[in-house]
Order: C-alpha cells, then sequence, then structure tokens
C-alpha cells in the first residue's frame, strides 16, 4: 500500500481525528499495544492543538492587519488632506518643508512608465508577496496558475506585505501560482506590468 499523509491543514486535521477515533477499533488486528496506542492518539492530539493554536494565532494576526490598513487609510488621507493646506499658505518655505519631511528629494516620478516590483513566498496555508512602492501608493495584484493565460485580480494592497490565501485549485494537490503587479497612483492602476515571478504552493 502507498504512504498517505494530507498536505492540506484541513485534509490533515479530518485524517488526524479519523486516526485517533478509528485506531482504537482495530488495535487486535493491528497488533497495537496499548503502549503504542498511548502513543499514537498523544501524537494525533498534541499536532491538532498545535495546529488549532496556529489558526487562532492567525485568525489574530489578520485581524491586527487588517485594523492597521483601515487606520492607515484613515490616518495618512487625514494626513495628506493637512500637508496639502501647509503647502499653500503664504509662511511655507522650503526650508519648513525639508523640516517637516513632506517633500520628496527624489527623481521626478512619472506614471506612465512605473514597474511595480514584486517578490513571492509560500508559506503554509498562503503565499506572502513583497512589493516595493518607490513613490507610487500601492499595486494591483493579479495571479492565474502557470500553463493559464488569463489573469485573476487578487487584491488592491498599499502595505507590503500581502499574504493571499487563495486555496488549492485541487485539494490536496500542489500547484505552481504566476503572480503579476501593477503600480497604483489613488485610485488608479498606472505604468507597465511587472515581471512574472512564480511559486509552488502546497496549501
Amino acid at each position: 500500500m502507498a504512504d498517505y499523509v494530507p498536505t492540506t491543514d484541513g485534509g490533515l486535521k479530518n485524517w488526524l481525528i479519523n486516526l485517533k477515533t478509528d485506531v482504537p477499533k482495530h488495535v487486535t488486528e493491528l497488533e497495537i499495544t496499548p503502549a503504542r496506542l498511548t502513543n499514537i492518539t498523544g501524537w494525533c492530539e498534541a499536532l491538532l492543538t498545535a495546529m488549532q493554536t496556529a489558526d487562532q494565532a492567525k485568525n489574530v494576526w489578520l485581524a491586527a492587519s487588517q485594523a492597521k490598513q483601515t487606520q492607515m487609510d484613515t490616518s495618512l488621507a487625514g494626513l495628506r488632506g493637512e500637508i496639502a493646506k501647509w503647502k499653500v499658505t503664504d509662511g511655507m518655505t522650503d526650508a519648513i518643508a525639508t523640516e517637516l519631511q513632506i517633500v520628496s528629494g527624489s527623481a521626478p516620478f512619472h506614471p506612465e512608465t512605473y514597474q511595480a516590483q514584486i517578490t513571492v513566498t509560500a508559506f503554509s496555508g498562503y503565499v506572502r508577496i513583497k512589493f516595493t512602492k518607490n513613490g507610487a501608493d500601492g499595486i494591483n495584484l493579479y495571479s492565474r496558475l502557470k500553463g493559464q493565460i488569463a489573469w485573476k485580480f487578487v487584491s488592491r494592497d498599499t502595505n507590503s506585505p500581502y499574504d493571499d490565501h487563495t486555496p488549492l485549485a485541487v485539494p490536496g494537490q500542489s500547484e505552481v501560482r504566476e503572480y503579476q503587479a501593477f503600480g497604483l497612483w489613488g485610485d488608479d492602476q498606472i505604468g507597465i506590468p511587472s515581471d512574472i515571478v512564480s511559486v509552488t504552493f502546497a496549501g
């Protein structure tokens, strides 16, 4: 018989619960001693507990990340509005603007030639996409399975990194995903697409 252990968290949880419940019914046929049964049950319970703890921590992190993003959008919108008012006052000088760090010393920003820069890393349960804004406000992120033609919109994000929790197209089957991004300027998609980056995701 071929060995089988699920590769997705959902499949693994069900598998562990099934072992914990059903193995005791077959200790005689499988010649499992009481000591070995204790080990088997303990391994299942310990891993289920660890997975539950990880899920709870992930949910807390996701809630905190969303709260951070919401507050960032609110605070930065308010501050940008204030800064715009400061810049047109009679008392504003280059020295004050420099002191308050509200002007950029970088090269002029050209939305039409802007190219987003992204990197991807696969983790258990999600793919993390990191990006640098370099003057843009954020990115529009797209993905597809390797070999497909059409791109699917994933998310608009203004704060790196973005974690893509899209499940596997076929449960339990690893897939190669491709990602591409465009820059954002306000609500407008700008520039040229980023280089296509790929990653193997196992769920």
